[in-house]
C-alpha cells in the first residue's frame, strides 16, 4: 500500500482495491451462475429422463391391454400418461403420451404377444392326402397332415434330392384349418375406416401421427403413389393402387380391390385387397408388414383372387388369404416364386410355393404348375422352416385358439 507525504492512501491504490473486489465479485457471481445453470440442466435432464421412462412404461402397459380403449396413468413422479390402444389393420397400435406441466413426450408402437408354443412349419387339413416332395425341398419343424404324411415324388424331371422327408415330427391334423381371431376373419373396409377423417389428395411428403385421428384418403380412380407417406393414414381406392419403387411408405394401410408394388419398392405397409396383390421382383416389405386378401365374391364370378410374389421379393410379417364364400373349384390362390416370406402364412385356398417360408404355412391345398402341367399336393424346390425363424420374431396374433404369453412385445416403435 502506497502512502503520500501526509500519510494518506493514494487514490490509485483505492481504485485498484475496488477493481479487485469487483473482479472477485464477478468471479463469484459467475461461479454461482454456472452452479445454478448446471443444477437446472441436471433437473431438466432428470425430468426428461423420467418422462421418457414413464412414457416407455405407458407403452408397455398399453401393449399388455387385452382390449382396445384409453387408459390414464398417474406416475409417482407426478407425470401423467394417456394410453390409447386400437386395432391397426392386422396388428394393434399403442400410443403413449406423457405430460409434466407444459411438457410432453409421445411414442407409438405396433405390438403383439409371443405365442406359448412354437407354430408348426406346415399345417394342412386332414383329408387323407399325401404330400409329395420333389427337387431341393426342405421341411424343418413339426408338420400337421394326414397319417400318410410325405412321400418322395418325381415331376418334370425332378426327383427328391434330400436325405429326410421331414426334419421334425409328423402329427395328425384336424379336418379344417384352425380358426382365425374374429377381428382378422371379419376385417373389412368399414372396420379400418371407423372413426377416421377424410382428407383431400396430396402429392407432398407427409407424416401422420398416431396421437391424432386416423386420416383416410379415398378415391374412385386408380391411385398412384410415388412419394413419402408415414403413419396413421389409410390410402383407399375403389379401383386399384399402384406403389412406385420411388415411394417411401411406413406403417400405412393400403386398401383397394387390386394392389401392385413396383419392382424394387421398399417399405413397411399393410396391403388389404379383394382381388389381387402383386409384389414384383426385389420388393422388400419390412417387418411388420402384412398382405391380406379377403375375397368378397360380389360380381367377380370366374375371376380368381390371388396374391403373387415374384423373384427375390421379401415379405416379413404375415400373409393372409380368406374367402367369404369359398369356391372349391376356384379357390383363392397364393404363388411364391423364388421369393422369401418370413412369418405366418395362412391361406384358405391353394398355395404354390417355389421359394422359402421361414415361419409357418397354414394352407388348405398345395398346387404346382411345372412342365406345362398342373399338379395337386406337390412341393418342388421349396423350403418351409420354423426352426430358422429367430426367437425374437413375433408371429402375428391371428390364430384364435393359440395361447399367448402375458409378456407383450413391441414390434416397432416410431
Amino acid at each position: 500500500m502506497r502512502l503520500d507525504n501526509r500519510g494518506h492512501i493514494q487514490s490509485s491504490a483505492m481504485g485498484y482495491a475496488i477493481s479487485f473486489l469487483l473482479l472477485i465479485g464477478l468471479i463469484c457471481s459467475g461461479v454461482l451462475f454456472i452452479s445454478s445453470a448446471n443444477k437446472r440442466l441436471e433437473m431438466n435432464y432428470e425430468l426428461s429422463e423420467h418422462m421418457l421412462f414413464n412414457n416407455y412404461f405407458g407403452l408397455r402397459f398399453g401393449a399388455s391391454m387385452q382390449h382396445v380403449g384409453e387408459k390414464h396413468i398417474l406416475h409417482p413422479s407426478g407425470d401423467t400418461s394417456v394410453i390409447v390402444v386400437k386395432n391397426w389393420g392386422a396388428f394393434r397400435a399403442v400410443v403413449s403420451t406423457t405430460h409434466h406441466g407444459n411438457r410432453s413426450v409421445e411414442k407409438s408402437a405396433l405390438v403383439a404377444f409371443q405365442m406359448e408354443r412354437k407354430l408348426p412349419a406346415l399345417y394342412m387339413p386332414n383329408r387323407k392326402q399325401v404330400v409329395k416332395l420333389c427337387g431341393k425341398t426342405l421341411i424343418e419343424g413339426n408338420a400337421y397332415l394326414s397319417k400318410r404324411g410325405f412321400e418322395r415324388g418325381h415331376i418334370a424331371g425332378k426327383h427328391f434330392e434330400g436325405t429326410r422327408l421331414l426334419h421334425g415330427t409328423l402329427k395328425e391334423s384336424d379336418r379344417h384349418l384352425p380358426e382365425l381371431n374374429l377381428n382378422i376373419a371379419s376385417l373389412s373396409l368399414e372396420d379400418v375406416l371407423a372413426f377416421s377423417e377424410k382428407i383431400e389428395p396430396f402429392t407432398n411428403d407427409t407424416s401422420f401421427k398416431f396421437t391424432e385421428q386416423t386420416r383416410v384418403l379415398t378415391t374412385v380412380d386408380p391411385l398412384h403413389i410415388d412419394h413419402s407417406i408415414e403413419g396413421n393414414i389409410v390410402l383407399h381406392s375403389f379401383d386399384s393402387i399402384y406403389v412406385s419403387a420411388t415411394a417411401a411408405l411406413n406403417h400405412v394401410i393400403l386398401m383397394a380391390p387390386v394392389i401392385r408394388f413396383e419392382k424394387g419398392f421398399r417399405g413397411c405397409v399393410q396391403a388389404i385387397a379383394e382381388r389381387q396383390i402383386s409384389c414384383e421382383e426385389d420388393v422388400w416389405l419390412a417387418y411388420p408388414s402384412a398382405l391380406i386378401l379377403t375375397e368378397r365374391k360380389r360380381d367377380l364370378s370366374g375371376v380368381r383372387s390371388q396374391v403373387l410374389i415374384d423373384k427375390n421379393a421379401h415379405i416379413l410379417g404375415g400373409i393372409l388369404l380368406t374367402s367369404e364364400r369359398r369356391d372349391f373349384r376356384n379357390p383363392v390362390y397364393l404363388k411364391i416364386n423364388q421369393a422369401v416370406v418370413g412369418g405366418l402364412v395362412y391361406n384358405q385356398g391353394e398355395t404354390e410355393l417355389r421359394g422359402k417360408i421361414i415361419g409357418s404355412l397354414y394352407t388348405d391345398k398345395l398346387a404346382l404348375k411345372i412342365g406345362g402341367g398342373q399338379y395337386s399336393g406337390y412341393l418342388c424346390d421349396a423350403t418351409i422352416s420354423s426352426k430358422q425363424l429367430p426367437d425374437e420374431f413375433v408371429m402375428p396374433n391371428w390364430l384364435k385358439d393359440e395361447e399367448l404369453s402375458d409378456q407383450p412385445m413391441l414390434l416397432t416403435c416410431f
